[in-house]
């Protein structure tokens, strides 16, 4: 080394250009996720294999498998026509057959009346007793006997007020109802509902469980190739440091000693930072620095 860095040595050979880092082939192995594979493909192509566990591979399967069904269900329920809320019931029916009912009880009553009030008459002489409508108050309806009428218009009194009620009675039945019908609309519409969301849950979830798998097997592909990157940047890095080398070597035959020891200065500590950091970095100053004294 001495002849070279005086200038009267032989001349040094250039390096042939680097044609750069490459992929090369690799394989690696995950005792817990399987296994994965890179090789070349035609002249410029690489392409990456996997072999995952087969736990891995028949989870996402499985999960495939199962999510089919519950989205097929969720789409049919969505698609279907949302049932309205009706209540028909407007009470005139069931007012008339609580006015029925209770009017059917009374006349058993009415009747006794009745018959009791001609006995009355008939005993006291006034069975024949007759006064015009006007002046007992029924109105221009001719002759009547006051008796009968009054016991006439209590009854149909009693039967109007019992309409009435029968009618109030009707409505509050009619609300009733109506407030039960809503409440059990709600909850069939609360069960759908709930249906919708167990299909999506189930979809979700089946969907997230061969997600899992699908990343499980992409980390493993990615080990692989970070492995392989790590290598092709650390061969990258070498190569450019040796390409520095030679460079200087091959310049030091137009300079002289103090030339040449400051390129291969140069060169050695960017060589010793590719391959060994900032130690190799220390190295490659202190093989410069020697070649200067040399020199």
């Amino acid at each position: 080394m001495g002849g070279i860095m005086g200038g009267g040595g032989k001349k040094a050979k250039p390096a042939q250009p680097y044609a750069g880092a490459q992929f090369q082939p690799y394989s690696y192995t995950s005792s817990l996720l399987g296994s994965t594979s890179g090789a070349k493909e035609g002249q410029y192509g690489f392409n990456v294999t996997s072999n995952p566990n087969p736990s891995i591979t028949s989870l996402g399967q499985t999960a495939i498998g199962y999510s089919e069904p519950y989205l097929q269900q969720y789409l049919s329920k969505t698609g279907q026509d949302v049932p309205m809320f009706s209540y028909g019931d407007t009470g005139e029916q069931r007012a008339a057959d609580i006015f029925g009912q209770q009017s059917a009880l009374l006349e058993p009553k009415f009747a006794q009346q009745r018959q009791q009030l001609s006995s009355d008459l008939f005993g006291s002489g006034r069975l024949g007793l007759q006064l015009s409508g006007e002046t007992v108050g029924a109105g221009n309806v001719g002759m009547v006997n006051p008796d009968a009428y009054g016991l006439g218009l209590a009854q149909s009194q009693a039967l109007s007020q019992l309409s009435a009620q029968a009618r109030a009675q009707a409505m509050a039945e009619q609300n009733q109802g109506f407030t039960q019908a809503a409440q059990q609309y709600g909850l069939n519409r609360e069960a759908q509902n709930q249906q919708l969301a167990n299909y999506l849950a189930g979809f979700q979830g089946s969907l997230g469980a061969f997600g899992t798998a699908s990343q499980l097997e992409q980390g493993l592909v990615n080990q692989g190739l970070s492995i392989e990157q790590a290598r092709s940047q650390a061969q990258q890095a070498s190569a450019s440091g040796g390409a520095a080398l030679a460079q200087a070597g091959t310049q030091a035959t137009s300079g002289g000693g103090g030339l040449f020891g400051s390129l291969l200065q140069g060169a050695a500590t960017a060589f010793g930072t590719a391959v060994g950091g900032p130690v190799g970095g220390a190295i490659g100053n202190q093989v410069g620095g020697m070649f200067n004294k040399g020199a």
